[in-house]
């Protein structure tokens, strides 16, 4: 106990100093000689009892008294007085005074007041005892101070004294397992209205296997909520397996309206005391592989294999299938290169992701050149939001398939386009050089294409064959030369490439139902009848 007196008399202020300090030779003595000195010394030291003379310089006892009225820490203050007057008891008690005192001190008035300021301090002390050890209880007991609990602990952030309390809790009482469970949520409302509901379902459905108490925990994505389910029972958890992954995967049909409700089953701990966290860090990983379809949702650590798969998908390969008319070839490269690394599910699921980056970051270089930009920006985005998204190996490939299927649609709007130019280019070049001996050889090494293939472009773009093309442009040449007049029949064959007259003739007539010297009567007396 520290006991504080204030006198600027010093000669009282020893004396009293003597006296108390022989009264209550356990107790810490401190002295002040006014009211300013007092208060630095109640804020430094924090004394229990405060005996104060009245009348002081600089600051006198009831200034003091009443600057104590509002702080949190407010000592039993007896005020010591050489005026009996009843004005300043008054004072001194309604501004929280403990008692009055007054001058030549009574030695037996001083006993008496402090054994009962002892007597009052004790009762405070055990009451404010009382009241900490009610509320630590109630706190222990509090099942948001149990969550906080175990979520520290999960993290590996407790304290040593929380330590000592979680272990005292009953839920990591002897043996059992932990449940992750995570909602993927559809619906754009609230998740607090539903989602406890779900907190429920899960401690009812846990319940059937033994005590089972659940809790949320703090989720990074605003669309998933997460929930932990912790299990005390005897037997191992996975000798009833059977029966538990079909009673989680009815929770998960009923919450299909809501989102898509998975579950990871972690390994049995025989003192969860000791290895519940090593439980929940299995519990979480099983979870994060119902990535995969093949598990619906439900799945139990100690079925995991954990093996590792390469990923063979030949980029110039699908980027050759993509060049078909059909992107179903594409596609279905990929999808058995996807299948082959998804090794019946127990491929890390962001393995899978980060080959689906790679593939798409491929796909967006061999192309840079050959599609719009904005489309490589389109690529780009998929990359880097909406695969770390996918919540399931389906979602993923059907992402895939769908870029791929815009991709392919690309290349077929670019490649059209390029066509169309190179076509123009073609029929340019034709008309330019009809009157050479033109062969489709020649044609497609002008233009840097197979033979075959070309043939094949010209007729698809145009309609008609390369042969075709050539008559034609012959044929206006020899129309517009033949309306002139000017030249023989023979001469104008062989300015139209033609080293053959007869054939060049059976050629127009077949071309334009006349023959070569017909037309040119035709037309020389059309244009005489014009005159």
């Amino acid at each position: 106990m520290k006991i504080l007196i204030v006198d600027d008399e010093p000669r009282h202020l020893r004396g009293m100093a003597k006296l108390v300090s022989a009264m209550r030779p356990k107790a810490e003595i401190l002295v002040a000689k006014d009211g300013a000195a007092a208060i630095d010394i109640i804020q430094q030291d924090q004394p229990q009892i405060v005996l104060t003379d009245i009348q002081m310089p600089n600051m006198d006892g009831l200034t003091l008294l009443k600057w104590l009225e509002d702080k949190e820490h407010r000592p039993k203050v007896v005020m010591v007085s050489a005026y009996n007057l009843f004005e300043y008891a008054q004072t001194a008690l309604r501004h929280g005074a403990y008692d009055y005192l007054l001058k030549p001190i009574d030695i037996d008035k001083v006993e008496d007041i402090l054994g009962r300021l002892d007597a009052q301090l004790a009762a405070e002390s055990m009451q404010s005892e009382a009241s900490e050890k009610l509320q630590h209880r109630l706190k222990l007991t509090s099942a948001a101070y149990q969550n906080n609990l175990l979520l520290s602990w999960l993290s590996g952030n407790l304290s040593a004294a929380e330590q000592v309390e979680l272990e005292a809790l009953d839920i990591v009482q002897g043996s059992g397992t932990v449940i992750f469970s995570e909602l993927t949520i559809r619906l754009e409302e609230d998740k607090s209205l539903y989602t406890p509901a779900l907190l429920q379902q899960l401690e009812h459905l846990g319940s059937y296997y033994g005590h089972a108490s659940t809790f949320s925990i703090n989720s990074l994505r605003e669309d998933v909520f997460q929930a932990i389910t912790i299990v005390r029972t005897p037997s191992p958890f996975q000798l009833r397996r059977d029966e538990i992954r079909f009673a989680f995967s009815e929770l998960n049909k009923e919450w299909l309206p809501y989102g898509r409700l998975v579950h990871g089953m972690g390994t049995s701990c025989l003192s969860l005391v000791e290895q519940l966290p090593h439980s929940y860090r299995t519990a979480q990983t099983a979870c994060d592989y119902n990535f995969h379809d093949c598990w619906q949702g439900v799945l139990f650590h100690d079925e995991l294999n954990h093996s590792s798969k390469s990923f063979h998908l030949d980029g110039e390969r699908l980027f050759e299938a993509l060049q078909d008319n059909d992107p179903m070839a594409a596609i279905l490269l990929c999808r058995s290169a996807f299948q082959e690394l998804a090794g019946e599910g127990h491929t890390e699921p962001q393995l899978i992701k980060e080959c689906a980056s790679l593939t798409l970051m491929k796909l967006k270089s061999r192309t840079r050149d050959v599609v719009e930009r904005n489309f490589g920006s389109v690529l780009t985005n998929t990359v880097v939001t909406e695969i770390p998204a996918c919540d399931s190996y389906g979602e993923l490939l059907t992402l895939l398939k769908s870029q791929i299927h815009d991709l392919h649609q690309a290349l077929r709007n670019m490649k059209q386009g390029k066509n169309e130019i190179i076509m123009e280019q073609c029929l340019s070049w034709i008309q330019e050089n009809y009157m050479e001996d033109l062969t489709l050889e020649m044609a497609a090494e002008q233009f840097a294409f197979n033979p075959s293939y070309f043939s094949t472009l010209i007729k698809s773009c145009t309609g008609k064959s390369f042969s075709d093309h050539i008559t034609e442009a012959r044929m206006r040449r020899a129309k517009q030369l033949l309306r002139d007049g000017h030249l023989k029949i023979y001469d104008i064959a062989a300015q139209c490439g033609y080293r053959d007259t007869k054939y060049f003739c059976r050629v127009f007539k077949k071309q334009n139902g006349l023959s070569p010297e017909a037309y040119k009567h035709k037309s020389l007396t059309t244009n005489r009848d014009e005159i």
